[in-house]
């Protein structure tokens, strides 16, 4: 399997919970309520999951070995690297916004909800981009030795940041919340 393709494979994850994440807010803006263990259970999906994860795969692994077969920094990757840093702000954004609703502030729910649906907007054309730009580029380039090696890494990475048995565990919120919402 190409390294990449894990990567994808984590996108259609990413992407049921984004969709997961759409029926949450717009159930909160009908009616108000918020199932607090299922919003945690997200952000802790998009902080651990997403960002530790999935994103030092692509930040330490993948990206600098897209530079070293000669795709520049300053082109998709470059633009790859930014969205990330916008996305952290948006989970940042929106787990404040959340603990200002859990507080008891009500008109938190508000902003929690943009920020909920930018951070959705952002992901979703990084993720297209990824899959249909960039990690072909890469995996044109790519030996297949480059590939196992990439794997191997991405695995490595996956053990040390989140833990042996957390990435099923995210499956079974997945799975789980899919069956609520979806």
């Amino acid at each position: 399997m190409k390294a990449t393709q894990q990567l994808k494979d984590e996108h259609q994850g990413i992407i049921i919970v984004f969709r997961i994440l759409e029926k949450i807010c717009d159930k909160l803006k009908s009616d108000g309520i918020l199932n607090t263990e299922h919003f945690e259970g997200i952000l802790e999906f998009f902080k651990v999951f997403v960002d530790k994860c999935h994103h030092g795969k692509e930040e330490d692994l993948l990206f600098p070995a897209m530079e070293e077969v000669g795709i520049p920094r300053q082109g998709p990757i470059g633009v790859m690297l930014s969205e990330h840093v916008m996305g952290r702000k948006f989970v940042k954004a929106i787990s404040e916004a959340y603990s200002e609703y859990k507080a008891g502030n009500a008109s938190a729910s508000a902003g929690l909800i943009d920020h909920a649906k930018g951070y959705i907007s952002l992901m979703l054309t990084h993720i297209d981009k990824e899959d249909n730009v960039l990690y072909p580029m890469g995996d044109s380039r790519f030996s297949k030795e480059k590939q196992e090696e990439l794997y191997e890494g991405f695995e490595k990475i996956e053990i040390e940041r989140i833990g042996i048995g957390k990435h099923e565990e995210f499956h079974g919120l997945i799975d789980k919340l899919s069956k609520i919402y979806l």
